[in-house]
């Protein structure tokens, strides 16, 4: 697939400190990189910010374009 997810949980970490999965994805139907995250669980805009840096760190310490 040509497509990737990234996703964390909140206060989710992995003894590297980081628990970022990554998955093949469906195509997006009208933009090229999306993140979901959840406002059932009471995300604070801090929670969403912190995420997309740890984010962003794996995709930076990581292989690109993923295999």
């Amino acid at each position: 697939m040509a497509t990737r997810r990234y996703g964390l949980s909140r206060g989710e970490q992995n003894l590297k400190g980081d628990a970022v999965t990554e998955a093949v994805g469906a195509a997006t139907a009208t933009d090229s990189m999306e993140f979901t995250f959840d406002l059932a669980v009471n995300l604070t805009k801090a929670d969403v910010i912190k995420g997309l840096d740890r984010i962003k760190n794996h995709i930076v310490k990581g292989n690109f374009p993923p295999a």
